[in-house]
């Protein structure tokens, strides 16, 4: 992780008092305050929920409107952990040190595929990423399912908001580094919205965490090139790196965690958590 240059600020001890440790309150029990990435939103209120049953001591809030929404949290000092579904930005970084005295340190605790959702009558069932490119980028030629091999539909593109890291990862990923989305590109506010969109909208095409996968809506299966082999999203593909949409999944605290953060922080990490992350339809560490 790119921190930038960090001032002597950082070092001293008061900085190092402003690092994640949680809230003690007058009773001995503790609050951990959670923010960010919509796409782990479910993940993270399943963590919380599993880890009060036994731990009712300490008290977890968990919110996630998106990545940005952790990145403003922690510049503000209301969040102990922000989730995030892409690295922090340098710039993001700087802004937390400048505000906090203290830099972000990246925790990375799983592994997600982006898939690609489609209306379950849609008789496409897989494209490649250069097709994606077409269908997604400015500039793209493809703007009907009849041009790859469907419907003589116009194709509806429904994404994520632009603070979502979801966005900018499959903009980096499907359009190319620095290359916009296609105007008229429907932003949504979560990750269930865009899947809602594609189940119920014959001519739609949407992309959002695999976790979101139900049995009323259809997903493509994604090739790296025209002509190779295509896979479905899935714990197996995207340990094996074969499905081409893949990212990490982040957890920031301000400086290294410690008390009851960093105990629910290696809880996460460990066997309890990691399954927990499983049954979410996400990739574990192991």
């Amino acid at each position: 992780m790119k921190a930038g240059t960090q001032s002597a600020l950082i070092l001293s001890a008061a900085a190092l008092a402003l690092t994640s440790c949680g809230k003690k309150s007058d009773d001995d029990t503790s609050t951990i305050d959670v923010n960010g990435s919509d796409t782990m939103l479910q993940v993270g209120l399943a963590w919380a929920e599993a880890y009060q049953a036994k731990h009712p001591e300490v008290l977890i809030n968990v919110n996630g409107e998106g990545t940005g929404t952790g990145v403003t949290a922690m510049i503000n000092g209301t969040t102990d952990f922000a989730q995030a579904s892409r690295q922090f930005k340098e710039k993001e970084i700087s802004d937390i040190v400048a505000a906090r005295g203290v830099a972000p340190v990246e925790h990375v605790v799983g592994y997600d595929g982006i898939a690609v959702y489609v209306h379950p009558t849609n008789p496409v069932k897989s494209l490649s990423l250069a097709q994606l490119k077409e269908i997604w980028a400015e500039g793209g030629s493809v703007d009907n399912w009849s041009q790859v091999g469907g419907p003589n539909l116009k194709i509806e593109r429904f994404g994520r908001s632009n603070n979502s890291g979801t966005y900018g990862f499959f903009q980096s990923a499907v359009c190319g580094k620095g290359v916009e989305y296609k105007q008229g590109t429907g932003a949504q506010p979560g990750s269930t919205a865009v899947v809602e969109l594609c189940q119920t909208t014959p001519s739609a095409i949407g992309y959002s965490g695999m976790g979101y996968k139900n049995d009323k809506v259809g997903w493509l299966a994604v090739s790296k090139t025209d002509g190779g082999q295509a896979y479905e999203p899935s714990n197996e593909s995207v340990a094996s790196g074969d499905y081409p949409i893949a990212r990490s999944l982040y957890i920031y605290t301000l400086g290294e965690p410690t008390g009851a953060v960093k105990t629910y922080m290696d809880w996460i990490k460990g066997a309890e958590g990691q399954e927990i992350l499983a049954d979410e339809d996400f990739v574990p560490l192991n």
